[in-house]
């Protein structure tokens, strides 16, 4: 193991450290804790930079943590997968820009500084999710991302803000009691945590109970992924928390159900102990279904974030089928969807949250009209929009371009159709939005004159619209780091 130290193990303290000391420096206004979540977030996004420069010139690495090699140490590792971590920064980082003025007039003062807290140690849970290489402390991270998520849609203390925290909740409990039980079978069965060392010691373990292992492990992460149809807890959760918290939600938290996924195909495609075909055909059916249905609720709602909650459902769907269908191309198209998705969602709920917080309203109906008054928010909502339908050349393309390749790769055409019905009814939807924003008139004769949001808030939406068009044009930049982890990944199949 290469040690390229204290930078990973920095990388993970400094958001844990800056979410300690957030109420020790804030203030009255709020303003100071704003100030320490920001330049908490530029450290960790310089640190995050230097990772991925790392990766790309020398290819993964790791740190063990004291010395103590694997079974008994803790191991940081990098990989192509870990380069996640630069959406992670990069939404964290403007959903704190953004939350300058919405915290201030959507929070009690009191509230505003564990708002942020609570933000920079749901980054420190994603953030140590994707760069450990110990399975106990996957599960350790994934509880600190989960309990500051849940304290994020309550942050309000609104009764319905509460009732959707406590859903979110339950199913969360589900979700983490499934997977430690799985880490524990594993653990049972090689004697070590170290998803490393598990994966050389899997072979000639009893199948059965390596099944049973895997398939909590694949449930748990399915239910953080809400995934249909253990998607009950998401619509209420994703649609009342604070658009900030939203768009961390749909943008990042739900990948972990993904990432998760990841690093279960990793041991299990790496030891070879397991066949994993039944799984991926259910994986690759749940995901078609979730396509269709997430996108079928969507049609119908007025609300414009419950119509974008629904919207992640479908889209989390995509990527699942393509983890199922276990094609290169398919494996390549999932894997660059969860970096993408993250950013295209990121920039619907932040523009719509920029509209409900300028307007005071969040209903397609009671939006009609407001392109004319705030053109440049709406103008990047529509490219989100365009973006998630997977219009050429927004990011939304490649991905859903490479799903549907892997889909006839894999020999599987009926999943290639699924992926482009589940694109039109997206399409309808959307387009439903757009509607409203240019060509409906105000029902509301005389309403206050509206007007763009504050900086704060219209910069990181207009940032991220331009991500969702560069990032279309620039397609070959993510698949630079996800080829060669996908061709490792199948390579004791030979696949790749």
């Amino acid at each position: 193991m290469t040690s390229w130290p204290p930078l990973l193990v920095l990388f993970v303290l400094t958001p844990l450290v800056g979410a300690v000391l957030t109420p020790a420096v804030s203030d009255a206004s709020g303003r100071r804790s704003w100030e320490w979540a920001l330049g908490t977030m530029l450290l960790t996004s310089a640190m995050a930079g230097a990772l991925i420069m790392r990766v790309l010139d020398e290819g993964p690495f790791s740190y063990v943590v004291g010395g103590w090699v694997a079974p008994y140490g803790i191991e940081l590792r990098f990989d192509e997968f870990s380069a996640f971590v630069a959406v992670v920064c990069l939404l964290g980082l403007l959903a704190v820009i953004f939350s300058r003025h919405y915290a201030r007039d959507a929070l009690a003062p009191g509230r505003i500084p564990y708002y942020y807290t609570l933000l920079l140690l749901n980054m420190t849970g994603m953030i140590g999710f994707i760069v450990t290489g110990d399975l106990f402390n996957l599960y350790v991270f994934m509880e600190i991302l989960s309990l500051s998520a849940y304290a994020l849609v309550a942050i309000s203390g609104e009764k319905t803000a509460e009732m959707a925290a406590f859903k979110y909740l339950v199913m969360g409990a589900v979700s983490s009691l499934s997977i430690l039980f799985g880490v524990g079978l594993l653990y049972a069965l090689t004697g070590s945590l170290n998803m490393a060392d598990v994966t050389g010691r899997l072979a000639g373990s009893a199948e059965a109970p390596l099944v049973l292992a895997f398939a909590a492990l694949t449930l748990g992460f399915m239910v953080k992924s809400a995934l249909f149809p253990l998607h009950i807890w998401l619509p209420d959760a994703h649609a009342i928390a604070p658009s900030p918290v939203s768009a961390v939600l749909s943008g990042l938290v739900v990948k972990v159900g993904i990432l998760g996924m990841l690093r279960v195909y990793q041991i299990a495609y790496g030891s070879g102990a397991i066949d994993l075909s039944g799984l991926n055909l259910m994986l690759t059916w749940l995901g078609a279904i979730s396509i269709v249905m997430g996108a079928f609720f969507a049609v119908f709602q007025d609300d414009i974030k419950m119509m974008l909650a629904y919207s992640t459902i479908s889209n989390i769907g995509y990527i699942v089928m393509g983890l199922g269908l276990a094609s290169p191309y398919s494996l390549i198209g999932a894997s660059v969807h969860v970096f993408n998705h993250a950013l295209i969602k990121a920039t619907l709920f932040l523009g719509a949250g920029a509209l409900i917080h300028q307007t005071g309203r969040r209903t397609l109906t009671g939006l009609a009209g407001v392109g004319r008054s705030m053109p440049l928010t709406t103008a990047a909502v529509s490219i989100g929009a365009i973006s998630i339908v997977g219009i050429p050349p927004t990011a939304g393309f490649l991905c859903k371009w490479y799903i549907a390749l892997g889909a006839m790769q894999a020999g599987e055409p009926l999943f290639a159709v699924a992926l482009v019905f589940g694109a039109l009814l997206i399409f309808v939807y959307y387009i439903r939005m757009v509607n409203a924003f240019y060509f409906r008139k105000p029902q509301e004769a005389g309403a206050p004159a509206v007007h763009e949001a504050p900086a704060t808030m219209l910069v990181p939406v207009l940032i991220l619209a331009a991500l969702c068009l560069v990032m279309g044009v620039l397609g070959r930049l993510p698949l630079s780091f996800i080829e060669p982890a996908v061709t490792r990944l199948l390579a004791p199949l030979g696949g790749g």
